[in-house]
């Protein structure tokens, strides 16, 4: 089966699960970008009409600059154009990072070789060939459409038996290896119950428990390291 979800991992240790974007809601995001563009340039067509020749001119320089300005700005900027916006999109690096200038500019730069023969064809095409529905500007400038990440409404982690009574440390750890347990200790609301049974698990040799026990011990072993340090 098809897996339209990627799954990045910040320096924090929160995991991320981001749904790739497919081609048709890409097309109508473009298409509702194409409607705001034309709504525009049919008004400054109306104003600049009245320049003559010379308003014509700044018209089609206007028109220029804008199809190429247009996505590159918003999509450096705010991560998505108006269209991919009211699609619920946005583009983003491969590794789920907000995208960068010269990513922007090199995947829109090159919406001319999508766009061939017509329509986007060409790009359609090569969409269908990847699991991640990237196109040629996409491969090049290493950044991937998806679906705007929704606030986690997970339940998070709340033992009622769970006590901030400060356990001394079985064995002596390193500064590291205790600044990280106070980290983990600190980020428990912020972590759904499975990620925090997946970390406190790996300490199963050390602890000799798992699930939530580990994580009630690596919670007490945080408060005597703190206790310690004040």
């Amino acid at each position: 089966m098809l897996d339209a979800h990627r799954a990045f991992e910040t320096p924090e240790g929160i995991r991320l699960r981001l749904e790739v974007a497919g081609p048709l809601p890409r097309a109508l995001a473009w298409l509702v970008d194409l409607a705001i563009r034309a709504v525009f340039y049919l008004l400054a067509a109306f104003l600049l009409d009245q320049l003559g020749k010379f308003g014509h001119g700044l018209l089609l320089l206007l028109i220029f600059f804008s199809e190429w300005l247009y996505p590159t700005v918003f999509e450096a900027t705010r991560g998505a154009t108006p269209g991919k916006q009211a699609m619920n999109l946005r583009v983003t690096m491969d590794d789920g990072t907000s995208l960068t200038w010269g990513a922007s500019f090199a995947r829109n730069l090159l919406r001319a070789v999508d766009f061939l023969p017509f329509m986007y064809l060409l790009g359609l095409l090569i969409s269908l060939t990847n699991n991640d529905f990237k196109r040629i500007g996409d491969v090049i400038a290493r950044s991937i459409v998806v679906y705007a990440p929704q606030a986690d409404t997970s339940p998070t982690y709340h033992n009622p038996a769970d006590t901030t009574t400060a356990r001394s440390l079985p064995l002596a750890l390193t500064a590291e290896e205790q600044r990280l347990i106070m980290e983990f200790s600190d980020q428990c609301d912020f972590l759904s119950a499975a990620r925090q049974r997946e970390i406190a698990n790996l300490l199963q040799p050390l602890l000799q428990q798992q699930d939530d026990a580990a994580i009630t011990t690596l919670k007490q072993y945080a408060a005597w390291i703190k206790g310690a340090q004040a």
